[in-house]
């Protein structure tokens, strides 16, 4: 079950390993797993895309307006999601599909904003910003055939995840929000993936098909009419215990064809009382994407997440993260980018004094309580700060009110409760 866990996703199949049932369908044992959560939310402002549609004429997109809007709190059910796994053996095949409804709350735009984001174009209307479909729709969200031809030796086929940031169920991590650095990460992969694990290290390599069905990939192929569709990725991860060292690194590729690539270095231990982690991502953008991006544009973004988890009690842990993030004048981090396409209100009157914001800086902390190894209560404040202006002359922004006034802080909080099994 573990060598699964390490593709899927640490958090939920861990601890629902030692709890999962067992169905026997024509004399195979199958694992079953998931979780349930729901939350209580907060947020004094929200995207500059909130409510907003961008229309796209003659394949340019045309500035929209900012809009008014309510529900500063809420209450949602946050993760509804089963899976069926059976791990392949030497010389055998198995799978993992994973089938949910969630909610993907992020530290610079609420779930309502990345599901249901509008662009225009002629009579077609899409929502959201992952175009595999709005969250909320109960459908496989991860679903793969392994077959294992040799000890060490796993191929992956169907629908993965990248091998590095953030988990897109909130359930499987230690945070409610995800981050800024997570909009910035295709998260879904419809392709293959080869992994050897050499005992030292584990390498992978892995191709499919790229394009708006990741997450991001509406404003890329919609909004910018990035021309790519294919993607490579590969990647090498180590645990240095053999070398004396609690440590994990991993080193990960992730490329598009005439789009943009992606290097992710991640650096992990465990020192018992607090754990750590560090990602730094580098983005460029390929020749494609420069033209759209135009003349006078950055070719290259980063960001870094540096991550804690202090454990002072059995039963009691106090993750935090903390994130900086510099798109400089690039599409490369569309989510903060995205400012870029709407005027914000001022007077009630749309604004062209403002454009999109360069930097943002991100602060979360979650303390939780786990009752038992699969339950868990939790609370969490983020905040998130941009700064910067893409264009000189005006000031930049990421965020709006809920009269749709500019802002360049955010604040959000959460209550959330979960069951695993």
């Amino acid at each position: 079950m573990k060598k699964v866990v390490g593709l899927a996703a640490a958090g939920l199949l861990a601890v629902s390993a030692a709890n999962a049932g067992q169905i026997t369908v024509a004399n195979t044992d199958i694992t079953m797993f998931g979780g349930v959560s729901a939350s209580y939310n907060a947020q004094d402002k929200d995207h500059a895309l909130r409510d907003t549609a961008i229309n796209v004429i003659n394949n340019q997109p045309i500035p929209g307006t900012a809009s008014k809007w309510s529900g500063k709190d809420s209450f949602s059910v946050n993760n509804v999601i089963v899976g069926l796994t059976k791990p392949a053996q030497d010389g055998g095949i198995g799978f993992t599909a994973a089938f949910g409804s969630w909610q993907v709350p992020t530290v610079v735009a609420s779930s309502d904003t990345v599901n249901n984001f509008k662009i225009v174009n002629g009579q077609t209307t899409k929502e959201g910003l992952i175009g595999y479909g709005k969250t909320t729709d109960f459908k496989p969200w991860l679903a793969f055939v392994t077959y294992k031809p040799v000890a060490g030796l796993t191929l992956d086929a169907g629908l993965l995840w990248t091998n590095f940031g953030e988990r897109p169920v909130t359930i499987l991590n230690p945070h409610i929000t995800r981050g800024v650095l997570f909009t910035a990460n295709p998260v879904l992969l419809t392709g293959a993936r080869a992994t050897y694990d050499a005992g030292v290290a584990k390498v992978y390599v892995g191709a499919g098909k790229a394009g708006k069905y990741q997450l991001m990939g509406p404003v890329y192929k919609d909004i910018l009419g990035s021309p790519y569709s294919n993607y490579i990725e590969a990647g090498v991860t180590s645990n240095l215990k053999q070398f004396g060292l609690p440590v994990d690194v991993g080193l990960h590729t992730y490329n598009e064809n005439g789009n943009r690539d992606i290097y992710a270095l991640t650096v992990g231990g465990d020192l018992r009382i607090v754990s750590l982690g560090l990602e730094v991502d580098y983005f460029k953008a390929d020749d494609g994407l420069k033209k759209k991006q135009g003349d006078g544009t950055s070719s290259n973004a980063w960001g870094a997440a540096l991550c804690a988890n202090v454990k002072p009690v059995a039963g009691v842990q106090v993750p935090v993260r903390i994130e900086y993030a510099d798109n400089k004048n690039t599409d490369l981090i569309p989510a903060i980018a995205a400012a870029g396409l709407v005027k914000p209100l001022v007077d009630g009157l749309p604004s062209d004094k403002y454009s999109a914001a360069k930097k943002v800086w991100t602060f979360t902390i979650t303390p939780t309580y786990n009752p038992t190894k699969n339950t868990f209560l939790r609370a969490e404040v983020s905040y998130a700060k941009a700064s910067g202006s893409v264009d000189a002359g005006k000031s930049g922004y990421l965020f709006v009110n809920d009269k749709g006034e500019a802002k360049t802080s955010r604040t959000t909080g959460a209550i959330e409760l979960g069951f695993l099994f």
